[in-house]
């Protein structure tokens, strides 16, 4: 609709508060904010129609192997061989890569950053996949010795601020989901202790119960107040400081509160919180993982710190 990255919250607000488990993040959003800055990479517009029909799409593919949330490529390496390139290495944690037709890869290439598209059935390209505790998928991707077209890198040499701004957009929007998630947590909550009574009473009615479930709706309000802001700087005009200070300090709350909360909602519930048939556990699950995509609340807590510091606030 031409509204921007932004307004995806529109989108995944009420994914979050339903728990309902979508490619969305992976496949659509990040994907394009990689295509604003190529928009001349025709491949990855048709990954990007492909998706927006629920098709395959592409998924970006950044993690390696005892790295943490790293985002500089070290242990993906491509190589110039005359009108191709040789690309080696691992790759984890990709999000539904399962279901991706191609990957957008983070290397290293002559000492830099720089970022591939590569199709996921290209020879040497190994993919071992596996569920995650929320219902997604996860694979692991080796690259050996994969023969790369020449035009399969997007990037002109400023990778890393590309690479940037697509995972902060994926770590803003999931923080829209996860509000979605604490907002459906907590009515559910509220419905289930009017319910249940205990001592010939509402549970409702107890004064300790009630604090707790203010608290909650506290916690859910302010993280909704972060997230609105992170996702308004999801702009390519805006300076990356802002964006980054915003997106690392919604993350830095939310990802832990929702957490937090999900955890609320389930010892207010008792034993059948725990049970599968009951829809807590789905919110709980997924907030858990939430705090962990696209870097942990405490990785973005220590980017926010050491942007303060590089800034003098």
């Amino acid at each position: 609709m031409g509204e921007g990255l932004g307004t995806a919250l529109l989108v995944l607000e009420p994914l979050g508060r339903k728990a309902l488990v979508t490619p969305f993040v992976e496949r659509l959003c990040v994907p394009a904010a990689v295509a604003e800055f190529y928009p001349q990479c025709e491949d990855l517009r048709k990954h990007l129609q492909s998706a927006a029909n629920a098709g395959a799409g592409a998924a970006m593919a950044w993690t390696e192997v005892g790295r943490g949330w790293n985002r500089v490529p070290k242990l993906t390496t491509a190589i110039r061989d005359a009108d191709a390139w040789r690309l080696e290495g691992t790759k984890t944690l990709v999000r539904w890569g399962d279901q991706a037709a191609a990957f957008l890869v983070t290397a290293q290439s002559d000492g830099n950053p720089a970022l591939f598209l590569v199709s996921a059935d290209l020879e040497g390209v190994e993919t071992k996949s596996y569920p995650s505790g929320d219902g997604r998928t996860i694979t692991d991707i080796i690259f050996r010795n994969v023969e790369l077209p020449i035009n399969s890198r997007m990037d002109d040499g400023y990778a890393q601020k590309v690479i940037e701004y697509a995972l902060d957009v994926g770590a803003a929007l999931s923080l829209a989901e996860a509000v979605g998630l604490m907002d459906g947590a907590l009515e559910m909550t509220v419905k289930y202790l009017k319910t249940r009574e205990q001592f010939g009473t509402a549970l409702s009615k107890m004064q300790a119960l009630q604090h707790r479930l203010v608290e909650m709706y506290a916690s859910t309000e302010c993280a909704w107040s972060l997230v609105h802001e992170a996702v308004c700087l999801l702009r390519e005009d805006v300076p990356p400081g802002d964006r980054a200070s915003a997106v690392s300090r919604a993350k830095a709350y939310v990802g832990r509160l929702g957490r937090i909360l999900g955890q609320e909602a389930l010892q207010m519930h008792g034993a059948i919180g725990m049970t599968d048939e009951y829809p807590l556990g789905r919110y709980l699950q997924r907030l858990t993982a939430i705090e962990l995509d696209y870097g942990g609340s405490d990785w973005h807590l220590e980017r926010l710190s050491q942007e303060m510091q590089d800034t003098g606030q």
